[in-house]
């Protein structure tokens, strides 16, 4: 309550005269390997939109508004990229990775794909773990204003939003946004098969969604604290795989509801000019209802319910020990509870050390993770990183790490066919990397290309089995992955330009001539943008070679090469914002799983007003 009343008292206050204090982000060892800034943000629906063209990223797509997506980086799978909401988790035991597409960016600053881990001096045990991870950092207010936004566009789809942030008083500031996701989710897809060709209709991909968050910045001498909370209230249909069959057996008529709320807080102070101390909180629960209607009689159901709800706590010091060293320390606590059919409980304790060596043109840092689950899990994660600059335009630098994923609450008593023995999965990752970044009077120049080789020892594999709320899971031994990942963008006066990104990921389990399900050995992604005045145009171009969805080469275990073109045409000016975004322009149809379409041509209109 006290959150919601001193964001609404926002409205009752005085325009703002100066902007709030703002405390400098932590030094890095390296930069990360993807970053979407506010600009790229404000032209994207979601996190899973803003994300889809960085390199070595499969976006895992089931079609739709309310489509599940996840994010799949380097062949690693989904679960091995956390996601982290400035700096605090925000994935969990259930089913490991968030859908991506319920998270907004219209209030984010900026989204960071670290592979490897994030290089900052300072932060919490928990980030140390992960093989990869997806930073988002939330916008802090800045001065006084009202934002209106309506997007609308194919399939009855229609996302309101409203926001206000400001001043309330000194150096503390709040927001306070409500929106909503609302989609009749109906579209048409062409099918073929043995004996037949013909148009179908997705049917029952609606969805209704409402959203609230707010926030309070306090921003002291030497210090910044934090304090947000977030609902996510939804209703949806669950589309199930796609195949023909006779008109008296309906597609899938599954449905779920989800109801999500979260608190989180994070302070970061300066206790001396050598030492600093962070501390994060966060406490969730996530309230899933599904509702699975037999396809062969509808008549026929089943409920399954399930509650989760984690509490995460951390605490980090960082120490100058030297101009040129810096030692860090850090200890987080998990705890997640699952009440369903079958209960689960898990408390993790996670615990860290970093020591970074900062001495131009040389930065290195060695940092070793321990973590340890009451059922029985403990895993020793070390890393190592090391940055070279020998001129300002040019940069290498090279990553050691071995890394875990936990099997999930789903993987081991939620899923059609799986094993109480699941094993967790072991990474090593190693990658060496370049990058030219060099501006020529109006023109600017980038390249850069990093070549890595992760070992998967126990991968688990989870296949769909009629349903997407219903997996199979199993272990499958070792998986070999050999990958370069190429991104070059030139611009002229940052009005025109082209940028260019290339994958090519080699994944195979131990003695297999197969790709491991899903992984394309070749992709690549566009973006050809051009602005005059307060016009912006972007032409957009997406290339995914063919995948296996098994270890075989029989035909029912293919999915073909696709290619896709979107384009969009924006206007901002004195408060205004007006873009127009047409996806799949060649109406290219396509899968990226098995058995559910992706949508042809679609549109969708945004309209924002700031006051």
């Amino acid at each position: 309550m006290m959150i919601l009343a001193a964001v609404i008292a926002l409205f009752l206050q005085a325009p703002d005269t100066l902007d709030a204090s703002v405390v400098s982000a932590a030094r890095r060892i390296s930069p990360p390997v993807e970053k979407a800034s506010r600009e790229v943000l404000e032209r994207s629906a979601n996190v899973a939109d803003a994300i889809r063209d960085f390199s070595g990223v499969q976006l895992r797509d089931y079609g739709g508004v309310g489509g599940l997506k996840t994010v799949n980086v380097r062949s690693l799978g989904s679960a091995h990229t956390a996601i982290f909401m400035d700096g605090v988790p925000i994935d969990n035991a259930q089913n490991m990775q968030p859908d991506l597409c319920r998270i907004d960016t219209e209030d984010l600053e900026t989204i960071e794909l670290y592979t490897g881990q994030k290089s900052e001096l300072l932060q919490s045990a928990r980030e140390y773990g992960s093989a990869s991870s997806l930073h988002l950092e939330t916008a802090a207010p800045h001065g006084r204003k009202t934002t209106m936004r309506l997007r609308a566009g194919s399939f009855s789809t229609v996302s309101p939003s409203l926001s206000h942030e400001g001043r309330l008083v000194g150096t503390l500031s709040g927001r306070i946004r409500i929106g909503g996701d609302f989609s009749g989710g109906q579209y048409p897809f062409h099918v073929t098969g043995p004996a037949y060709d013909t148009v179908m209709f997705r049917e029952n991909g609606d969805i209704r969604a409402f959203k609230a968050s707010g926030g309070l910045w306090f921003t002291p001498s030497k210090g910044r604290y934090h304090l947000s909370a977030r609902l996510y209230d939804s209703e949806r249909g669950i589309p199930g795989p796609v195949y023909k069959q006779a008109e008296e057996y309906p597609m899938s008529l599954d449905r779920q509801t989800d109801k999500t709320y979260s608190v989180q807080a994070s302070g970061a102070q300066e206790l001396s000019p050598r030492l600093k101390l962070l501390a994060r909180a966060r406490y969730s629960r996530d309230i899933l209802e599904y509702l699975d209607i037999s396809e062969l009689d509808p008549s026929v159901s089943a409920e399954w319910n399930y509650d989760l709800q984690s509490t995460y706590l951390s605490t980090s010091l960082g120490w100058q020990a030297l101009p040129w060293l810096h030692l860090g320390a850090a200890v987080d606590a998990q705890h997640e509870a699952l009440k369903s059919k079958v209960d689960a409980r898990r408390s993790t304790l996670f615990a860290a050390g970093s020591a970074a060596i900062l001495k131009d043109p040389w930065r290195a840092s060695a940092t070793l993770q321990y973590q340890v689950t009451d059922d029985g899990y403990s895993f020793l994660s070390p890393a190592f990183l090391l940055d070279w600059h020998p001129r300002q335009d040019w940069q290498f630098g090279a990553v050691v790490k071995r890394s875990c994923r936990l099997p999930s609450f789903n993987d081991l008593y939620y899923t059609n066919v799986t094993s109480r023995a699941l094993l967790p999965e072991k990474v090593w990752q190693f990658s060496a990397r370049w990058c030219w970044d060099r501006s020529y009077g109006p023109w600017h120049f980038r390249a850069n290309e990093e070549l890595y080789h992760n070992r998967v020892t126990d991968k688990l594999i989870a296949v769909p089995n009629g349903s997407l709320f219903r997996w199979s899971m199993y272990n499958i031994g070792k998986v070999k992955i050999w990958g370069d990942e190429i991104h070059a963008d030139v611009s002229w006066n940052n009005t025109v330009g082209l940028i260019a990104r290339y994958s090519f990921q080699w994944a195979r389990e131990d003695g297999s001539d197969f790709q491991i399900p899903y992984i394309p050995l070749h992709s690549a992604s566009f973006n050809l943008f051009g602005a005059i005045d307060a016009f912006r145009l972007d032409i957009k171009g997406f290339v995914t070679g063919s995948r296996l969805t098994a270890a075989s080469t029989r035909p029912e275990y293919h999915l073909g090469p696709w290619t896709t073109w979107d384009a969009s045409l924006s206007w901002r000016s004195s408060g205004y914002t007006f873009a127009l975004e047409v996806r799949n322009l060649l109406n290219e149809q396509y899968q990226i799983v098995q058995g559910y379409p992706m949508p042809g041509i679609n549109v969708l209109g945004t309209v924002a007003i700031t006051l």
